[in-house]
């Protein structure tokens, strides 16, 4: 049973921010609700120390009708004595909702999806680890709740096992250097975490990989349920004006037993490339497309399907060598459905760009909407996506409408029932930072009617 505050019963869904933002970093933290039903909601919001009391006043907001807000978290809580994690009650059965953290001078930025209460577990992996690794784990259980992580390089464990007791509803934030001072982090690739009575979330932000300034946050993936195939909707590499890309790909064999795997980049034009290889148990496999697949240093652009053998997890991480941004996109599951709670396509410097794939036999009749804070329509558009292929654009390409808009949010849907895959990574124009915005899905039974003009 979750216990974290008082007033739960009244709640119709509850959604956590896992990290422990310390004061000082809420002035640069913002936190978007998108809320999908047709009514008002009504949205409360606490703040939890690593001991799991209260550190700030509540936090009690109402959001229209198919309507967003987005707050920093020193307006939500400015009374805030001490580091918190942030959990969300709210009366809104579909209620979305992410987090950004950057600095004063935007040389770093990302953030990750809230955590709903489906995506707790307690058997997590967080796949991409790299020398400068922040790991936080919250327990919001009403008990003390004990947990052991494992760090894993390329051929399995790194090192002894880390075990930490979390007290009721609390939380535990450290670099993972520490808690494993004898790993060679150069060799590190996951992280596991296990409870043995009650689930937790966690998210771990890791900066320094590839790029020397930008940072990437990427939340926990349950380990179960389980399965042998990734698709990734948009990998790049190479030159193009001013720009330098790298994507790499990371896979983590959740078997104890080797297996092999299939990793096919699928080119935005010419024939398929696909490469094998073997990873150990519990082991993972972390390379560049360019590696992977040989590809030539002109630029190109595609996407890359993996097929393993058994339990397989993933990431794509994105960068620009001459610019420095830096955004890492978690292995995601295909919808018909898909939300993405933030648009920043305006002054002074920012883009937004969404990434759509069809993995399936049939073209996907899709539907593009822009919609602003207050569920009021911004613009639409429709286009086919022919079976195997992938479209990536800015949003203003898309929908010019969104030009110069920063605020509201994206809702995708096909009105063919094809699911897809969709990812969106919002930056500034001169790439000096990226951010991935995961694709939010509808919640069972809730129904979204997106506005017209």
């Amino acid at each position: 049973m979750f216990l974290v505050a008082p007033i739960t019963a009244y709640g119709h869904s509850e959604f956590f921010f896992p990290r422990l933002f310390t004061p000082a970093e809420l002035p640069n933290t913002g936190f978007a609700l998108l809320n999908p039903d047709n009514f008002t909601a009504t949205v409360t919001l606490y703040m939890i120390s690593a001991a799991g009391s209260q550190v700030s006043p509540l936090a009690t907001l109402r959001i229209g009708a198919g309507g967003q807000l987005s707050k920093k978290g020193s307006e939500l809580f400015p009374n805030a004595t001490g580091s918190g994690w942030v959990y969300v009650v709210t009366d809104a059965e579909g209620m979305q909702a992410f987090w950004v953290i950057y600095d004063a001078g935007i040389t770093f930025l990302d953030g990750a999806e809230a955590v709903q209460l489906d995506t707790f577990g307690p058997d997590q992996i967080i796949p991409f680890v790299a020398g400068q690794t922040e790991l936080s784990v919250i327990n919001p259980n009403g008990i003390d709740v004990p947990v052991t992580i494992r760090l894993f390089g390329n051929d399995g464990e790194l090192a002894t096992a880390f075990n930490r007791q979390i007290p009721k509803a609390g939380g535990y934030q450290t670099d993972v250097s520490s808690m494993f001072p004898s790993a060679d982090m150069t060799r590190a690739r996951y992280i596991r975490i296990r409870t043995t009575s009650a689930p937790i979330a966690s998210v771990a932000q890791v900066r320094g990989f590839l790029v020397p300034n930008e940072s990437a946050i990427i939340n926990g993936m349950n380990v179960a349920p389980s399965r042998a195939e990734l698709n990734f909707p948009h990998v790049i590499n190479g030159g193009l004006t001013g720009t330098n890309y790298t994507t790499v790909i990371g896979v983590t064999n959740v078997s104890p037993s080797s297996q092999t795997v299939t990793i096919t980049f699928n080119p935005d034009a010419g024939g398929a490339i696909s490469v094998t290889r073997t990873i150990s148990g519990s082991g993972a496999l972390r390379e560049t497309a360019q590696s992977l697949f040989n590809l030539a240093p002109e630029f190109q652009s595609g996407w890359v399907r993996v097929n393993g053998m058994a339990a397989i997890t993933g990431f794509a991480a994105y960068a620009d060598s001459i610019a420095g941004g830096f955004a890492v996109v978690p292995a995601g599951a295909s919808q018909t459905n898909l939300f993405f709670s933030h648009i920043a396509d305006g002054p002074p410097q920012w883009q937004t760009g969404l990434a759509l794939l069809n993995v399936s036999d049939t073209p996907a009749n899709v539907e593009v909407y822009a919609v602003d804070p207050i569920g009021k329509l911004i613009g639409s558009a429709r286009l086919t996506l022919d079976p195997g292929r992938k479209i990536a654009k800015v949003i203003h390409e898309l929908i010019p409408e969104t030009r110069g808009v920063n605020g509201g949010f994206v809702f995708v849907r096909t009105t063919n029932n094809v699911p897809l895959y969709g990812m969106e990574l919002f930056y500034t124009e001169d790439l000096k930072v990226l951010s991935n915005v995961a694709a939010a899905k509808l919640v069972p039974g809730v129904i979204y009617t997106p506005p017209s003009q």
